[in-house]
């Protein structure tokens, strides 16, 4: 074929010109922005191993999920998102999405925070690493893990521009790592919520984002216990969305709630009464709207229940309603039910300690004193950065407590010289009505904060009872259980002998306490089996209300920043109390009759209970209060007598 030479010079000169005018103007043109949602339609890839339907992701399988994703893209105002939810809707895989997009578009320092160090690593080797195998934008952008100066590992990946680091919520080192732009956080709700007593892990968190004022912070999670709900709070201090959706017949728009499900698994429609079949769903939710309740408000904050799980995955609503059914016939599957389910948390009438009603029962007797009946005292302590909480408990016969004394003590547990202000308290006799001294029979110390300290503490008093003991938050653990050997090291001194330490079944105590604690709503006072003092201050008993109990998963959690020190000492108080040497348990009436007659002496029957003679009755000294608020005893300290226990 003969072509004309002349021609295609002009062509390609023309061709030549055009090319560059164009890459010119590109290259002077700010590119229209990139929403997460237009990302992953694009790129993102479903692994086999990681999802139901695997292949290319399509946000119209779950059209909810396109304006949460899209508050995360580099260019939206949001700063902040929360989304409370069941299971099955698809919320993790906002996450996924969000930090492909950071990765492939938005470089820049990245967390990923799971509840455990573990389940961070479960995500990254099994949903982040088949994304970065089989996307080619992402591994052309993440180094392989092939030699150490790779940077790219388990937990760590580098990438161009930034850096993605992957930690759990139990790892106070992994939270202080680094600042960071993105902050994505999963399951918020399994989060510890004082995290070596720095605080919750979520705040330790956040505080890494402070240095960008363009930040993105992500709160996913299913919650748990109402009142001690991460997620619920998260969801509450935003602006409330919930997704509405049309009916297909009368196009009125409405929620899908539980209560408008029939047990056949069909919806009735809130306009005009008709059965809307669940096929009908599709549809429904493309032409989906989310609007909010309090849309004044700046972070954004999300429900989706699993009714909206798209058709096909997850649960049917045939599913829901056979689950619902379920949980009606068994209280504890309700707790499931409207946690994974409903994405609501759960709330009933005998799973928390209502403060009010237990400071009504405080009693005519100034604490520091002893009532007739209390046989023996144990002590529990908890220390905290800057004070010692210290309970000490009376007990007697049929189940009976007493709260002595609560009081927090200010001070360094690192400094050894503040630790006598906690022997002033301790150790200082209790003289009861019969002008009986006693001191604590049993005293445990938590070890799980400045455990060195501690241990250091304990060798320090062989002869007076003191032990080391650790909580565990296992259910049906026993309420003290076998000791281990400990090998103390403080300093980095070597000391010749070591200490026991005691396991402590938490909940078991906390659930033995707390049904005390209810079985006396109601009761008079000489029938209660818990009795408290006249003149503890209403945070004493506030601290007894910081916590819920998680039905779902058999343990007490703590309300976000809440303190529960006197509700914790009370239980190291129970668990020194049923330490082998005490056993109040399992004491018979021999036992506490041969107490009650070297504790309570009395000549025949010649005095009643209100005719001791007045030179034996000891009235209760003034306190002082400490820079807590609490009563400070501290001016106990120079009449304390270095006797042993009695």
């Amino acid at each position: 074929m003969n072509l004309d030479t002349d021609l295609l010079d002009d062509l390609a000169l023309a061709d030549g010109a055009a090319v560059f005018r164009d890459a010119w103007c590109r290259g002077w043109m700010i590119p229209p922005p990139l929403d997460v949602s237009r990302w992953a339609d694009a790129n993102r890839l479903i692994s086999r191993a990681a999802g139901a339907e695997p292949g290319p992701w399509r946000t119209s399988r779950f059209p909810y999920l396109a304006e949460i994703m899209d508050c995360l893209s580099a260019h939206s105002p949001v700063r902040e998102v929360a989304l409370m939810k069941s299971t099955q809707v698809g919320g993790t895989e906002v996450l996924n999405n969000a930090v492909g997009y950071v990765i492939d578009h938005a470089p820049g320092p990245c967390m990923v925070l799971m509840p455990t160090v573990d389940t961070a690593e479960r995500w990254s080797k099994q949903r982040l690493t088949p994304m970065l195998a089989e996307m080619r934008c992402l591994a052309a952008k993440v180094a392989p893990a092939r030699s150490r100066d790779s940077g790219n590992t388990t937990l760590s990946k580098e990438f161009v521009g930034g850096v993605l680091v992957i930690t759990g919520a139990n790892s106070s080192s992994g939270l202080r790592s680094m600042p960071v732009r993105f902050l994505f956080m999963d399951e918020i709700d399994e989060y510890d919520t004082d995290l070596n007593d720095q605080g919750s892990a979520i705040e330790l968190a956040e505080r890494r984002t402070s240095t960008f004022t363009r930040r993105k912070v992500l709160k996913i999670s299913t919650p748990t216990v109402k009142g001690a709900s991460a997620i619920e709070s998260a969801f509450e201090a935003g602006d409330q969305r919930r997704y509405f959706v049309p009916c297909p017949l009368c196009e009125h728009r409405q929620t899908l709630v539980i209560e408008r499900l029939t047990d056949d698994g069909e919806f009735i429609c809130e306009g005009c009464g008709a059965l809307i079949d669940e096929r009908n769903k599709i549809a429904m939710l493309a032409q989906g709207e989310w609007r909010a309740v309090f849309p004044e408000r700046a972070a954004r904050s999300y429900h989706l229940n699993a009714l909206y799980s798209p058709y096909g995955i997850g649960y049917s609503w045939q599913e829901v309603a056979a689950l619902r059914a379920e949980a009606r016939r068994n209280p504890d599957k309700a707790v499931t039910f409207a946690n994974t389910i409903l994405g609501l948390p759960y709330e009933s009438d005998t799973q928390r300690i209502e403060v009010s009603e237990l400071a009504e029962r405080a009693e005519a007797w100034p604490r520091r004193t002893i009532p007739e009946g209390c046989l023996l005292l144990t002590c529990g302590i908890d220390v905290q950065h800057n004070r010692w909480a210290v309970r000490i408990e009376g007990w007697g016969r049929n189940d009976q407590s007493w709260c002595i004394d609560y009081v927090e003590i200010p001070g360094d547990p690192t400094r050894e010289e503040d630790w006598a202000d906690l022997d002033a308290i301790v150790f200082a006799p209790i003289v009861n009505r019969f002008g009986v001294e006693l001191r604590p029979c049993m005293i445990a110390i938590d070890s799980g904060n400045w455990t060195h300290e501690v241990y250091r503490w304990v060798r320090k008093h062989p002869a007076r009872n003191v032990i080391a003991i650790k909580g565990s938050s296992q259910p049906n653990k026993p309420v003290i259980n076998r000791p281990t050997a400990q090998d103390v090291n403080v300093r980095g001194q070597n000391m010749r002998h070591g200490i026991h330490l005691w396991n402590v079944g938490v909940n078991t105590a906390k659930d033995t306490l707390f049904a005390r604690l209810t079985g006396d709503a109601g009761v008079d006072a000489l029938e209660r089996r818990c009795h408290f003092p006249a003149d503890m201050p209403a945070e004493f008993y506030e601290q007894h209300g910081a916590e819920r109990y998680d039905m779902a998963r058999k343990r007490w959690i703590k309300r976000p920043g809440a303190r529960n020190e006197a509700w914790d000492c009370w239980v190291y108080a129970y668990a020194a109390a049923c330490h082998p040497l005490v056993r109040v348990y399992a004491k018979r009436e021999a036992d506490w009759a041969a107490l009650e007659a070297k504790i309570e002496p009395r000549v025949g029957d010649i005095f009643g209970a209100d005719d001791v003679p007045r030179e034996t009755k000891l009235a209760a000294p003034p306190v002082p209060v400490n820079e807590f608020g609490w009563a400070n005893h501290g001016s106990y300290r120079r009449g304390v007598r270095s006797s042993g226990i009695r």
